[in-house]
């Protein structure tokens, strides 16, 4: 099934920078620039942009994000960043090695110093979290030390761990993880819901322990949820593979590959896995419901996992229409307005009991 979507990552904002070097003009878009701060270019977008940095607009713009940034994640309150950063001492010292700069060559240096210190502080609309600044040796002999990283309602905090695994962790959950990781594994516990991009690493597995399923990656993008209501665990794999199973349990290991979703229901340790449009899973990040196409019982399904809410409709062929639908993520019923809308269908939602019943608009809902 074709699937079209937006990611955030792909909004062109059509804004671009001018500038001048070696007496050859460029556009730097800041889409690009965006790339760069989020580690995320390629051999030619970073050549392009250090370029950019070697010119005066450049570095004055990389030195006022870098103060920007700096001041900003430094008051922010909880956040686990070097807990030895003088952020004001190393701006002074920035500019002072740049007033003393004589050539482009030594200009340059600061500017990659300040380009790899900023490019740690820098965050995906979240709390970005550095977890670990010790050196290789110290990960080989440190003592295991954990931490809870948790959030409240409406807040997200994005993490960087020590091995660059980036995780994302939506409101009410939590996270229990090493301060540096074992030699020979990464490991990390979850309770709520959090999206994975786990670095590359054969040697070390990482494995996500979420009641009793356990996810087991190498590298790959994947959301995990733990519903303690419904009492299941959702995995949807955007990229990569991972493996899910019981804690307990490998033998009845299944296999998750891109564009698939998995329920593990902890009641009876069944899985349930089916090629769905997964990057719905993730609105709780970008903030986007998309449909192309697909058909309302795989709608509803969506619908009602993540409203914890049971879906009918009092004629089966219902379920058969197609939605293709582009929309904010928002309440339920603002969603079901828009369905209906499109679909012209009818709904009554009973909030007491949780329950939704799609009819058409020639016959009577029955609530």
């Amino acid at each position: 099934m074709k699937k079209i979507y937006k990611s955030r990552h792909t909004y062109a904002l059509g804004v671009c920078l001018t500038y001048k070097s070696h007496q050859n003009y460029y556009l730097l878009n800041k889409q690009l620039l965006k790339k760069f701060f989020r580690n995320q270019c390629n051999s030619e977008e970073l050549e392009q942009v250090y370029d950019w940095f070697k010119t005066k607009e450049g570095a004055e713009y990389l030195e006022m994000k870098l103060e920007q940034d700096m001041h900003h994640y430094a008051e922010e309150e909880n956040l686990l960043l070097f807990p030895d950063v003088p952020t004001d001492r190393m701006l002074q010292n920035i500019r002072k090695k740049r007033s003393k700069s004589i050539n482009k060559q030594d200009d340059f240096k600061w500017i990659i110093r300040a380009a790899v210190v900023l490019l740690f502080f820098t965050i995906l609309g979240g709390s970005y979290l550095i977890l670990q600044h010790s050196n290789p040796v110290s990960e080989q002999t440190a003592k295991q030390v954990y931490k809870t990283i948790s959030t409240q309602e409406d807040q997200h905090r994005l993490m960087t761990l020590s091995d660059g695994t980036q995780i994302r962790l939506n409101s009410n959950s939590s996270i229990v993880l090493p301060e540096v990781f074992s030699d020979n594994v990464r490991e990390v516990r979850l309770k709520g819901e959090a999206w994975f991009q786990v670095a590359e690493d054969s040697s070390k597995p990482f494995i996500i322990q979420a009641d009793k399923a356990q996810v087991r990656v190498l590298g790959t993008e994947f959301n995990v949820k733990v519903d303690t209501l419904a009492r299941n665990v959702q995995v949807a794999v955007t990229e990569g593979k991972v493996s899910l199973n019981n804690v307990n349990r490998s033998e009845n290991r299944a296999i998750l590959t891109k564009d698939t979703f998995a329920l593990y229901n902890l009641q009876n340790d069944e899985i349930l896995i089916e090629q769905a449009p997964v990057i719905n899973y993730l609105s709780w990040i970008n903030g986007r419901l998309t449909f192309y196409n697909d058909p309302l019982w795989q709608v509803n399904r969506f619908l009602e996992r993540k409203y914890n809410v049971r879906i009918r409709y009092d004629q089966q062929h219902i379920g058969k229409l197609a939605l293709s639908l582009d929309v904010a993520a928002k309440d339920l019923e603002s969603i079901l307005d828009i369905i209906a809308n499109t679909l012209n269908l009818q709904f009554s939602y009973n909030p007491d009991r949780n329950d939704v019943l799609w009819t058409k608009p020639n016959n009577p809902i029955n609530s």
